[in-house]
């Protein structure tokens, strides 16, 4: 049996895709709300939790993706399975950044529903074709901008241990702090301060801070 619970704002569109998922054996909808908090009260009230939850994103009170979040953080064992008009690069980040497992969007069928909350419940990740690009898209900016601070660190001229010791400076800890967080003397970490501040022409824990920032270090 699938368990499914479903966090829709339009109670047309709500009541519309309970019955559909009511013609097909082997599917019970065993919660519905209208936002993300009533979906979360409905769901600290089962006694056993769904498999999947279908939820849209723009709700009042509170939104999909800040409810997929708190499922996410209360409730880890339960799949989220964005369902949803937006298909955008940005909306579709921010839930699977928020934890979501899957995203589709309402144009999707009621089996691909179907066959999406099961995969999500059993660990896979279901995206709607029209969504598929904002995952590549991701993955490669990040890869590019892992290229590009790596370049920049090879640049500066930067060791590894001045690295770390620029990350912390960046990160407000004292010289102290820094020492202890290493593993090394206060004076060692005085001494790769001004060696990472010569090569990074800085005169200032501020202007190293900054510069740690454009290195991607911070």
């Amino acid at each position: 049996m699938l368990r499914l619970a479903i966090a829709e704002d339009h109670p047309d569109l709500r009541a519309g895709l309970v019955r559909k998922l009511g013609f097909f054996p082997g599917v019970e909808v065993v919660a519905t709300a209208e936002n993300g908090a009533e979906l979360l009260a409905a769901l600290a009230l089962l006694p056993e939790r769904p498999d999947t939850v279908l939820m849209d994103i723009e709700m009042p009170q509170m939104d999909g993706v800040e409810a997929t979040r708190e499922v996410a953080r209360r409730w880890p064992e339960v799949a989220v399975v964005m369902l949803t008009v937006f298909d955008d690069d940005a909306r579709v980040l921010d839930a699977l950044d928020a934890g979501a497992a899957g995203y589709l969007v309402k144009e999707t069928p009621v089996e691909g529903v179907i066959a999406a909350a099961r995969e999500a419940a059993a660990g896979g990740a279901p995206l709607a074709a029209s969504v598929a690009g904002a995952v590549v898209r991701s993955v490669r900016q990040s890869r590019e901008a892992e290229r590009d601070r790596a370049a920049a660190l090879a640049a500066a001229g930067l060791s590894a241990r001045e690295t770390e010791v620029l990350r912390l400076l960046a990160f407000g800890q004292t010289d102290e702090g820094a020492a202890h967080a290493l593993g090394i003397s206060v004076h060692t970490v005085r001494s790769y301060t001004k060696s990472l501040f010569r090569k990074l022409g800085v005169h200032s824990r501020a202007e190293a801070a900054r510069r740690a920032a454009e290195l991607g270090v911070a």
